[in-house]
């Protein structure tokens, strides 16, 4: 998206649209993603 300067992608269940999904949409998740892993990793670390 980044690359091709892509802001929002559409979201289509068959030929019907759904949503929308912006880059911000999809930052916010990666970084929620990164921080439970991280959380995660803590956890165990503190487990052993």
């Amino acid at each position: 998206m980044t690359d091709r300067r892509i802001r929002h992608l559409p979201v289509c269940q068959g030929e019907r649209l759904v949503g929308i999904v912006s880059i911000g949409d999809l930052v916010k998740s990666k970084i929620s993603e990164v921080e439970a892993e991280a959380e995660a990793a803590r956890a165990y670390i503190g487990a052993s």
